[in-house]
């Protein structure tokens, strides 16, 4: 890319922080051919249009972190950085949640009858749908992680986060979820 290129994407940069919507159509025309590179290297669930409306949040998102000012970092591997690590964040999510939502009737205490374990398994994912529409995405991925029982430092390696970050991310998930649908416990 020339100088004169360099330029021209600082001034999209600007514009777009300036909530210009053309700018950022403009900066998706340029970066669509990257994006769709990123995300054909993944194989998932999804379909390449949610693919791709993720990786046009984290284009965006870029653009506004992105500092024109600095000369180190071009935008387009900004960007392609910003792009990866959100599609990732995705599937992570993704398998997380799945994992756990997984119902195995053998799971269900021998105690406990059928229709018991089922009405448990609706609650959970009732509950659990309700999280994560109120919660961040962030938020909502230390919350399986944690209900899947692992602890703040483990689920800060799996999140590339610091454990500070997940026990503040806690912190405020569980005032969320206390506020919107009673009291539930950290333990």
């Amino acid at each position: 890319m020339n100088l004169y290129e360099d330029r021209d994407i600082g001034a999209l940069i600007i514009e777009c922080r300036a909530h210009n919507d053309e700018a950022f159509d403009e900066l998706v025309r340029r970066y669509t051919p990257m994006m769709r590179k990123v995300i054909s290297c993944f194989d998932s669930q999804y379909d390449f249009g949610e693919l791709f409306s993720e990786a046009c949040v984290a284009l965006h998102s870029a653009a506004q972190r992105y500092d024109v000012e600095q000369g180190e970092v071009t935008f387009g591997l900004y960007a392609r950085i910003c792009v990866r690590n959100r599609i990732v964040d995705l599937l992570r999510s993704a398998e997380a949640a799945e994992g756990f939502l997984d119902c195995d009737v053998e799971q269900i205490s021998d105690d406990e009858s059928v229709e018991v374990g089922i009405v448990k398994r609706e609650t959970i994912d009732t509950l659990l749908n309700s999280a994560k529409n109120l919660l961040s995405d962030y938020e909502y991925r230390v919350l399986i992680l944690h209900i899947q029982g692992y602890k703040t430092a483990a689920i800060a390696k799996m999140l590339s986060r610091t454990a500070k970050s997940v026990d503040n991310a806690k912190s405020r998930l569980f005032r969320r979820l206390r506020a919107e649908l009673g009291d539930i416990s950290e333990s």
